[in-house]
């Protein structure tokens, strides 16, 4: 029991608990996040979604088709340059 006594094993121990606490907490709160899990919703299964709302009267044909627009837009990147307007000559 003397070598507990030597401040240096004191301050080893000391910083290996603090590790495994600190690593214990980051896997807890990655499991409660889902961190590792990636449960975004892809844009397939999201238009999937708005079209059942279609089906089932949720939502009207032209707000579908607004969305499944405002999609596409998203999905290619919609750049300045692509957007229509963006030219030059096109002014106010």
């Amino acid at each position: 029991m003397d070598v507990l006594s030597d401040p240096a094993v004191k301050a080893g121990l000391a910083l290996l608990i603090l590790i495994i606490v600190s690593a214990a907490a980051f896997f807890l709160v990655a499991r409660l996040r889902d961190y590792t899990n990636g449960d975004r919703d892809t844009t397939s299964s999201g238009l999937l979604n708005f079209e059942e709302m279609r089906l089932k009267g949720d939502i009207s044909e032209e707000e579908f088709r607004t969305i499944q627009a405002a999609s596409h837009r998203t999905d290619e990147g919609d750049a300045p340059e692509k957007r229509p307007g963006a030219d030059d000559g096109a002014r106010s």
